[in-house]
């Protein structure tokens, strides 16, 4: 009984210890396990650690105090730039290293560029222009660089070149001081000796412009002085008038102004001579060239206002067209602005104010009917219509009774052309179709039209085409036919299909012309082999039997021309052979009578 409790009791203790065993064995594959990945953690910091790349050095904040190597690659950078002001601080950052600086050779490269860089834009500069900034950018070269001389020598040359442009210029102003044209022009023609493109494009194009300038400028003030000498009042305005299309710009203007003042003058005086003798046409007439800006007394000033505020009506009444126009209304606000500044006291006001009346509704008429315009370019039938009663409230004495009759018609027009185009659009949707009976109906629909409306005349042009189109459907067949017989060569028959289209018939013209063609081809067919034996005939030598074959073709026939000048040639060539036969007769007769012999008779044949 002792031993089986004693078994029951080592059982669980020997079922204890391989599990325990079991434990220990996994501690030290998991410990190595995590120092693997721990290693690996710790290596792949280490390597990204040492693979980083360093950050670039600020460029824009770089300064001689920072290292070396920024220095030299913010030169590199700046270097590739295009901007001026980065390529002079390229050569700023490295310039001042000498040769015993131990990265001088590094910064040796990106130096040469931005200089090259820099004289390239400073060639440009000076080539625009802009001299004072060409030698400010090509002093930037330092004096150690291999550029530096090239520099300094361009700086030379451009100075050079602008000191002689400068004289070319002087000369030229000079001369055109002088009204010398053509010693203008010479001087001017040592610009092109120059390098620099801007003497020989820009500067020389001003100098040719101003020389044109400035001779045409002399040239009318000479010639308005030509017209003011005349004396005349026309004269005077034309030569005012001419005087006053002077370029402002030339040199000329200063004189021209002078002589404006003295010609207004004149003509002022003319104009108070006219009006002290009743003419106020013919004042006002000559005082509207006068200019309005002449330091006169005041009777003269409401003289050429009176004149002016004339011109600006005229040129109102010279722009009106049907339409009301907004440049018509301000002449008109403008021409009355100005009478109404003439005083009470001035011996041009009651002239003025009976004007100023006429003109006042003038600008009322024209303002209701650029009302009523407003209201008709709305394009309603309704709108239309209150703009006609707009309109037909201007009175039939008013100034603008025409213009606004002239408008009601037009806007009348515009009525009928909405009422009648849905007529017309399903005219033109049936003729869609293309058959005869569409057609016929598209008609009857546009002959709806009325006489007298605005769509009528394109009605009727639709109605003439349609019919056309009918008769080309009825016709086509028959012309068809008549071209088949032609192909099967049965050229007759064909023509007499053809025949059968009648003239106004829409294919008449086209029947008319395969016909012709027909009938020629017939003719050739009949007169070629007479032609032929013709042509054979003068090969053999029988002229004569050849030109009477060829005259059996008759005029008219399509080879006629052609059989008329063969005659003509072989005719020719016959009267050439009797020619030497005649010649020959005659030297044999003479030969008879010197040796008194009897001649062998001839057997003359003709050919």
């Amino acid at each position: 009984m002792a031993s089986p409790s004693a078994n029951s009791y080592q059982e669980p203790t020997s079922l204890k210890r391989p599990r325990s065993s079991k434990l220990l064995g996994w501690i030290w594959p998991i410990l190595w396990l995590g120092l693997l990945i721990g290693s690996g953690i710790v290596g792949g910091w280490a390597l990204i650690w040492l693979m980083r790349i360093p950050p670039l050095p600020e460029c824009a904040t770089i300064s001689p105090q920072s290292t070396d190597g920024d220095r030299i690659y913010c030169a590199k950078a700046q270097a590739q730039s295009s901007d001026p002001q980065a390529l002079v601080g390229a050569i700023e950052l490295v310039a001042t290293w000498s040769q015993d600086h131990p990265r001088y050779e590094d910064a040796l490269e990106p130096l040469r560029q931005a200089s090259e860089r820099l004289l390239s834009k400073a060639q440009q500069r000076m080539q625009a222009g802009d001299l004072e900034a060409a030698v400010d950018l090509a002093s930037q070269i330092p004096l150690d660089t291999p550029l530096r001389p090239a520099a300094q020598a361009a700086i030379y040359r451009w100075r050079q070149e602008w000191a002689a442009a400068a004289t070319v210029e002087t000369e030229v102003q000079q001369a055109i001081q002088r009204q010398q044209w053509d010693q203008a022009r010479q001087s001017l023609q040592r610009l092109k000796t120059l390098s620099s493109d801007y003497w020989l494009r820009d500067r020389y194009q001003y100098w040719v412009e101003s020389i044109d300038l400035e001779q045409q400028a002399w040239a009318q003030l000479q010639e308005a002085r030509s017209l003011a000498n005349q004396g005349t009042p026309a004269e005077l305005k034309q030569a005012i008038g001419l005087a006053h299309s002077i370029d402002l710009r030339s040199h000329a203007w200063t004189s021209a102004e002078v002589e404006i003042n003295r010609w207004s003058e004149s003509l002022l005086m003319h104009a108070f001579r006219r009006w002290e003798l009743g003419d106020v046409e013919g004042a006002i007439a000559a005082v509207q060239a006068v200019p309005p800006n002449l330091n006169l007394a005041p009777d003269a000033q409401d003289l050429i206002q009176f004149g002016h505020a004339q011109r600006l009506a005229s040129q109102a009444k010279q722009q009106a067209g049907f339409q009301p126009t907004y440049g018509q209304l301000f002449q008109l606000m403008e021409a009355i602005r100005a009478a109404e500044q003439i005083p009470t006291t001035s011996p041009f006001y009651d002239s003025a104010r009976q004007q100023l009346q006429q003109w006042q509704q003038q600008l009322q008429d024209l303002g209701q009917l650029r009302a009523a315009q407003s209201v008709a370019a709305l394009g309603q039938i309704g709108t239309y219509r209150v703009a006609i009663q707009q309109a037909h409230q201007v009175a039939p004495e008013r100034p603008q009774r025409q213009q606004a009759q002239t408008l009601i018609a037009h806007w009348q027009k515009q009525i009928e052309r909405i009422a009648d185009r849905p007529i017309l659009r399903q005219a033109e949707a049936l003729a869609q179709a293309g058959t005869i009976a569409a057609l016929k109906q598209a008609i009857d629909q546009a002959a709806q039209v009325p006489q007298g409306r605005a769509l009528r005349i394109p009605a009727q042009t639709l109605i003439a085409q349609w019919r056309q189109d009918i008769q080309i459907i009825e016709d086509r067949p028959i012309l068809n036919k008549a071209m088949q017989l032609a192909d099967d060569n049965q050229l007759r028959q064909a023509i007499e299909t053809a025949r059968t289209i009648q003239p106004e018939r829409a294919l008449h013209e086209r029947a008319q012309g395969l016909i012709q063609e027909w009938t020629t081809a017939i003719q050739i067919a009949e007169d070629g082999p007479i032609l032929q034996k013709a042509k054979d005939l003068a090969y053999e030598g029988s002229l004569t039997a050849a030109i009477n074959t060829a005259a059996q073709i008759g005029a008219g026939r399509a080879l006629y021309d052609e059989a008329q000048r063969a005659i003509a040639l072989w005719r020719a060539e016959r009267d050439y052979i009797w020619s030497l036969r005649e010649a020959a007769a005659e030297q044999s007769a003479a030969a008879a009578e010197t040796t008194d012999e009897t001649a062998p008779e001839s057997s003359d044949s003709e050919p």
